[in-house]
């Protein structure tokens, strides 16, 4: 029984390996070390049908998905085989620094144009190696768990992060409670006022939008998934919105159909009441009481113009 078990795993593990993609010749991603990290980097990649191999001094040929092709040994030597001057990037993600950042230099003096990400672990040595690299990103281990960690810290639920333009975008979710500083706020309100993306809105117990419109107005028992930099979840928590700087004057409009259809817009888009509205556009010309946001004032200019509304942007100093 044990020789039947031994002989099973072993015509397993050459099955896996005869199934291997051979290393691809060009136009691919080179990722080093295939720790958690790595492994998880090298997922997503293909979720993406990104072409890619892998080179690994630990991994063996059970460790990771048959599908990915990889190259174990010597990492420095193992550079040799993966087509570098062909290769469109380098992710070098082991656990040691050093090492990453020599086998990143190493790929961009075989090919000036590859892209180069390196895990780091010290935030000060990722600063200063930018300022020599710029054709480089650094991502800092300690310096990414830290924002994840501050802005749980503000009592939200931080759902994943990730990396973009040198910045960590921290995927996080409200749940709207009374008192909440978003409590009231029309999403145009909250994208605008506080810089971040709203990218889901759920009211219990069935409604649910991907991407939602900026004209949904917040209450209590909401739920909402925003994309934000810590400094935008510190604005949320301290209340400090941005004020809107823009005013829409309302010209003329040329029936009460018109009139009745523009007070319903104007409600809708600036979240104003719709006392104010239809006080507003039974006195023409006359200015929108609310400011808004500049985005949201061009919007609001446009759809009223489609219900034959003439109106126009006004700053306000």
């Amino acid at each position: 029984m044990l020789n039947g078990l031994i002989t099973e795993r072993l015509l397993s593990t050459r099955f896996k390996f005869a199934r291997r993609n051979p290393i691809p010749t060009q136009d691919h991603v080179v990722i080093i070390g295939l720790g958690r990290v790595g492994q998880q980097v090298a997922t997503l990649l293909q979720e993406f049908k990104q072409k890619l191999v892998a080179i690994s001094s630990t991994a063996t040929e059970s460790d990771i998905n048959p599908q990915i092709p990889l190259v174990t040994g010597n990492i420095i030597k193992s550079l040799e085989k993966v087509n570098l001057a062909t290769a469109t990037g380098i992710i070098a993600v082991t656990n040691d620094e050093m090492l990453n950042l020599e086998v990143a230099l190493m790929g961009y003096s075989v090919n000036p144009n590859i892209r180069l990400v390196i895990r780091t672990s010290e935030q000060r040595f990722s600063n200063n190696l930018a300022k020599l690299l710029p054709y480089s990103t650094f991502i800092c281990n300690s310096a990414v768990v830290a924002e994840a960690f501050a802005g749980a810290a503000f009592g939200e639920n931080i759902l994943s992060l990730f990396r973009i333009d040198h910045q960590t975008v921290l995927v996080t979710e409200y749940n709207i409670e009374a008192g909440d500083t978003l409590n009231g706020l029309i999403l145009a309100e909250i994208a605008y006022g506080y810089g971040v993306v709203t990218v889901l809105y759920q009211k219990p117990p069935n409604e649910s939008k991907l991407m939602p419109s900026d004209d949904i107005k917040l209450a209590v028992g909401d739920r909402l998934i925003v994309l934000a930099t810590i400094n935008g979840l510190k604005r949320i928590e301290n209340g400090e919105i941005k004020q809107p700087t823009w005013q829409i004057m309302i010209e003329s409009a040329p029936s009460e159909s018109a009139k009745f259809q523009g007070a319903n817009e104007i409600v809708k888009i600036s979240g104003c009441s719709i006392n104010q509205a239809r006080e507003l556009m039974n006195n023409l010309p006359g200015i929108l009481p609310k400011p808004l946001y500049k985005h949201q004032a061009q919007r609001l200019v446009r759809t009223l113009k489609k219900v034959l509304v003439k109106a126009r942007l006004i700053i306000n100093n």
